[in-house]
């Protein structure tokens, strides 16, 4: 499990996802997160304040790039 914090409209907020659910946005320079219900939050990295995860779910595995 991940979490991410990151400047909303209201303030600051906090989302707890799947690590395996944050890859980098094609649409803006920074996070696609896949939300529990199915929906997305895009994140320029402006906005993104912290991602805590552990070091395993840190890795990415390009074997198949």
């Amino acid at each position: 499990m991940a979490k991410v914090a990151y400047e909303a409209p209201d303030g600051t907020a906090e989302e707890a996802v799947d690590a395996g659910n944050i890859t980098d946005s094609g649409k803006v320079q920074g996070l696609r997160i896949k939300l529990e219900d199915e929906s997305y939050i895009h994140l320029p990295y402006t906005r993104v304040y912290w991602v805590r995860m552990s070091e395993d779910e840190g890795k990415a595995d390009y074997s198949s790039a």
